[in-house]
């Protein structure tokens, strides 16, 4: 099911216009929102349907039931939900930053999997960013942008991503109850205890909080 139109796919952002990601009100009638129409690098051509020449399937027909067995199809427009600019008129394939090989980035929870406390992952004398983010989640992918450049730039930084999936996870259950939309991150100062949450997509909000965890 689609959760909310905006989306995130594999190693590119796809991001709408709107801001956080928020609960849905209602299932939509569309397909999920996948990674495989992700430029694999980022010189990747661009077929006149602005989607990466290799991943179209108005260019390479055959590609189709691929798409189709991940559940991957608007079927209102005939293409895949990740490539439907008619459902999604903002549309974009920026691939992420390349990681240095010595930055600190570990996935705590894959599939919405609990992770009962946060606190025994926070790095001593790092500032550890604890993120929330969905697969749909646009603006969770523009965080990533932001933290990536971070993490290649600093070695006091530690990001621990946790996917959602969905509202209903055990994750989302234990963390989110009280949270309106994506991205939700915690941030952990080096001293190995809580600075602040940052809800929704508020880049100065956490920059402030990582300034703050530095400091202690």
């Amino acid at each position: 099911m689609r959760l909310f139109p905006s989306l995130l796919l594999g190693g590119a952002v796809l991001a709408t216009a709107g801001c956080a990601s928020s609960r849905p009100a209602s299932t939509p009638a569309h397909g999920e929102l996948s990674s495989l129409s992700a430029a694999s690098r980022p010189d990747a051509a661009f077929c006149e349907h602005r989607v990466p020449q290799e991943n179209c399937t108005r260019c390479n027909p055959e590609l189709a039931p691929r798409f189709m067995a991940a559940k991957d199809w608007c079927g209102e427009h005939s293409v895949p939900e990740s490539q439907c600019f008619q459902c999604h008129p903002d549309l974009s394939f920026d691939p992420l930053p390349v990681l240095s090989a010595d930055a600190d980035l570990k996935r705590l929870s894959l599939q919405g999997e609990d992770v009962p406390d946060l606190a025994s992952h926070a790095v001593a004398g790092k500032v550890t960013v604890f993120d929330f983010y969905a697969d749909w989640c646009g603006p969770c992918r523009k965080v990533d942008v932001h933290m990536f450049g971070l993490l290649n730039q600093r070695q006091d930084i530690a990001y621990r991503k946790l996917n959602v999936v969905s509202w209903e996870t055990p994750l989302a259950r234990r963390y989110l109850a009280s949270v309106p939309n994506l991205p939700y991150l915690i941030v952990y100062g080096r001293d190995g205890k809580p600075v602040r949450s940052v809800t929704g997509f508020d880049l100065s909000a956490l920059d402030a909080a990582i300034a703050e965890g530095a400091s202690r």
